[in-house]
């Protein structure tokens, strides 16, 4: 950044506090999830009902979250385990990644786990020199050999955050239906809000949500070039 920017950029990361910009001086627990374009996941979830007038569209939004908490609470109720089944399966495949390293004793609840490179596990502490359970609160790779290699459930060393229970709390409350037919119909032109005069952007408005810096994302395998990517037949832009 500071090569692309010059001193402007300098200037500007000096002037904000490390923990502001700084995944590793972030003072408090991220657990594992890192965004910057959560207005563009909120855009792409309506991206039908946003082209509606402001009154349909703010019904449309408290009508899709009213549903959209009642399908989380149904799904949620068929989960049997401790953790939510997206992180039982994060932590069967650190278990898979572990399953070859050595796990040496220091001293109480402190291993040397002889990975590459070798890392320290307190257990106690629930830290890593890896530094991503402290990030996550979430037990790491070089955590599960360590606490499964003692015969002990890396579930309970989880924090409460990933808890079944805490994603049922999440949705436990209810949004109230709006009925509509005591609602008055007569309308009245001096009533009516017209939008903001805007100029119109040139060229043809994005649709599609910009997926974060080191987001996981799905690759296709393009019909025109053969490429694996994240663009199709109608979107390549390869030469050809």
């Amino acid at each position: 950044m500071a090569t692309e920017g010059g001193h402007k950029v300098i200037d500007f990361l000096e002037s904000v506090p490390a923990d502001r910009w700084s995944t590793v001086h972030f003072p408090g627990c991220r657990y594992g999830e890192l965004y910057s374009n959560v207005a563009e996941s909120f855009n792409s979830w309506i991206k039908k009902e946003r082209y509606l007038p402001i009154r349909n569209l703010v019904d449309s939004i408290r009508v899709k979250i009213m549903d959209m908490i009642v399908v989380k609470r149904e799904k949620v109720s068929e989960w049997v385990g401790k953790i939510c089944p997206k992180m039982e399966k994060k932590l069967h495949d650190s278990y898979q990644e572990s399953r070859s390293w050595v796990v040496m004793p220091s001293e109480y609840g402190i291993f040397e786990v002889h990975s590459e490179p070798a890392v320290t596990v307190d257990l106690v502490g629930r830290t890593c020199s890896c530094r991503k359970w402290q990030q996550d609160g979430f037990p790491c790779c070089h955590a599960v050999g360590v606490i499964t290699s003692f015969g002990k459930e890396p579930s309970d060393y989880v924090d409460p955050y990933f808890y079944t229970e805490t994603y049922c709390a999440s949705y436990s409350h209810s949004i109230n239906s709006i009925p509509t037919l005591w609602m008055s119909r007569n309308s009245n032109d001096e009533e009516i809000i017209l939008p903001p005069l805007s100029k119109k952007p040139p060229g043809r408005p994005k649709t599609c949500r910009i997926p974060s810096r080191g987001e996981k994302v799905s690759q296709i395998r393009c019909g025109r070039c053969h490429k694996l990517g994240n663009h199709n037949k109608s979107t390549c832009k390869e030469a050809m």
